[in-house]
């Protein structure tokens, strides 16, 4: 079982969360309430480790700027299960505000201050100071999760930002039609690394008319990453909540990097793809471009030694 805590003077205990959820189908999420205690909100499933982390990173960092936005406390966050089918829990503060996408329904006179609320929290996220200890994607560990990639969730727990790179313009260059112009390709090499926000939906942010505050939810999909990254699901259409979006894009005032438009492409190329990690490692190379142009066969295939003649040495009839 691995965990992060914070102290919480009416946190239930981690068989009482896991117990409360077992039972649930059709949600990851619970509130939990117990008799006058102030309510906690659950979340469970798998990955979500990395977004737990991210969340009490930002929250730490939001409680100290008077003009940022809220974000929920996380009370705990542990996994349980063996590797392959972990379950995680992130125990957490429960928002009793109203979600914007309520207030939109509901008071679509309000839609412009909305806008302008999310904006700034999106605007905040985006240009937050970053940990010391970078990696691309989420704070602490986990694979990221962007629009960018198969189901939003990179295959691979990639190493580097280089290697992000060389596993998009893999899927690009293998996949481009050969009588097709060679395709171009991304290049983060000159691009600063910052946050991104790769889910920006009504549902995802809460208003409270009174303190007039936006809180940010749900933050799987923050991370850090080139600055392509935090372009893409601002500038790259997509078929959900399309005209929210298009008014944060309106408002923000994002750059549009170069490389979006190539990773576009290759994101199509790989929701089409059987095997979305290209057969590649978590620093983007196959087993071929590790092995050189002149590694013996014996030395990649040491298995089939004993079965076959070695295929870097001439053939030597046998008796």
């Amino acid at each position: 079982m691995t965990s992060s805590t914070v102290n919480h003077p009416s946190i239930p205990t981690r068989k009482e969360i896991i117990d409360a959820c077992a039972p649930l189908r059709g949600t990851n999420v619970l509130k939990y309430e117990v008799d006058e205690a102030r309510p906690l909100f659950i979340k469970f499933g798998s990955e979500l480790m990395g977004g737990a982390e991210t969340q009490k990173y930002l929250y730490e960092q939001s409680v100290q700027n008077p003009s940022a936005p809220r974000l929920p406390a996380v009370y705990d966050a542990f996994e349980i299960g063996s590797v392959g089918c972990r379950r995680g829990y992130i125990v957490m503060e429960y928002i009793e505000a109203p979600t914007v996408e309520y207030w939109l329904d509901k008071k679509p006179d309000m839609a412009e201050l909305l806008y302008d609320k999310v904006t700034e929290a999106v605007r905040w996220i985006l240009d937050c100071a970053l940990p010391v200890e970078q990696r691309f994607g989420p704070v602490g560990r986990g694979p990221a999760q962007h629009r960018v990639f198969p189901d939003r969730i990179a295959p691979l727990g990639f190493d580097s930002v280089d290697a992000v790179q060389r596993y998009l313009n893999t899927a690009l260059t293998r996949f481009t039609p050969k009588l097709a112009a060679r395709p171009a390709l991304v290049d983060f090499s000159n691009e600063e690394v910052c946050f991104y926000h790769s889910d920006i939906r009504p549902s995802n942010f809460h208003y409270d008319p009174e303190t007039q505050k936006i809180t940010i939810v749900d933050l799987q999909h923050v991370g850090m990453g080139p600055k392509s990254f935090a372009s893409y699901p601002l500038h790259v259409p997509h078929h959900m909540d399309r005209e929210f979006r298009q008014a944060i894009t309106a408002r923000i005032d994002y750059e549009r990097t170069e490389s979006i438009s190539a990773m576009a492409r290759a994101s199509g190329y790989l929701v089409m793809c059987s095997n979305p990690t290209l057969g590649l490692d978590q620093s983007g190379y196959s087993w071929l471009q590790k092995a050189g142009p002149n590694k013996p066969m014996r030395q990649l295939f040491p298995h089939l030694n004993k079965k076959f003649i070695a295929l870097d040495t001439p053939h030597v009839a046998r008796n």
